[in-house]
Parts: C-alpha cells; structure tokens; sequence
C-alpha cells in the first residue's frame, strides 16, 4: 500500500496549513506577525512578504523609509517602508521576517468588489524558502517543514 502525499509530508517533519480558496483564484490563509493575527494572501510570485502601510502599529511594526520600490502586476508602488526583524507565526511554524509595508487599498478594493474580506497583507516567496514550503493544489494546503 502507497503511502499519502500527507502522511509521507508528515513522516518528513512538514506540518499542513490549511488555504482558503479565493474567487480571485488566490489562497489566503492566517499568520501571525509579532504574535497578532491577521489575513494573508499568498503570494508565490511575490519575492517578499509584506503588510498593509495602515495596519503597522497593530502589528507592533517599526518600520523605515527606503528607497526599494514595490512593483505588482498592475502597477509599481513607490511609497515603501522596510521592517525588519518581525516574528511570523503560521501554525506551528516560527521564525523572523523582513516585511515591506505599502497602502494596499487597491488590494482590498478588488477584494471588496468581489466580496471577499480584505486582507492585513500578503505572504511572499521569503516564507515559503525559509519554511522549505510545499503547495498542495490539489488539497488546498499549505506544507511547511518544522
């Protein structure tokens, strides 16, 4: 008898997150940045994690102006802050993170539209290479390896 792709995750110390599937065809998913929850898209095309400029003091996020702009598939976002060294907590799965802060009312706008909930932020490449992550399409989860 095969063994399941989950069983197999779980024997090689990954753990399952599970993604709710957007009408925007994106995944959300919950995560805690410096032990607050919040409301993430994930984001594989996107190289680093950010957060939504307006929501940095609940995060208890410190962060400073820089000179790196931020580009999406619509448009290049020029007013960005770096914070660095922030925990991030997605189930049992901890570490630190650089984050980007920048307005993402255009974001929240779409969603809205769409009636979807809007989103604290988005959760970029960074993670997943530091957490080693494997995405399951199939099962909508989420493998981050402990």
């Amino acid at each position: 008898m095969s063994k399941t792709l989950n069983k197999f995750l779980k024997e090689s110390g990954y753990f399952a997150v599970k993604l709710q599937y957007l009408k925007t065809k994106h995944y959300s998913l919950e995560a805690k940045i410096n032990g607050i929850s919040g409301k993430f898209i994930l984001d594989t095309g996107a190289s680093n994690s950010c957060i939504c400029a307006s929501l940095e003091n609940n995060f208890n996020i410190i962060s400073k102006e820089t000179i790196e702009k931020a580009s999406s598939a619509t448009s290049e976002i020029s007013n960005t802050k770096i914070s660095k060294n922030n925990t991030i907590q997605i189930g049992k799965w901890e570490n630190k993170i650089n984050l980007i802060s920048f307005n993402m009312n255009h974001i929240n706008q779409v969603l809205g539209e769409k009636k979807i909930d809007s989103i604290e932020g988005i959760l970029g490449a960074d993670i997943l290479k530091k957490s080693k992550a494997i995405l399951d399409y199939k099962s909508n989860k989420l493998y981050l390896k402990l």
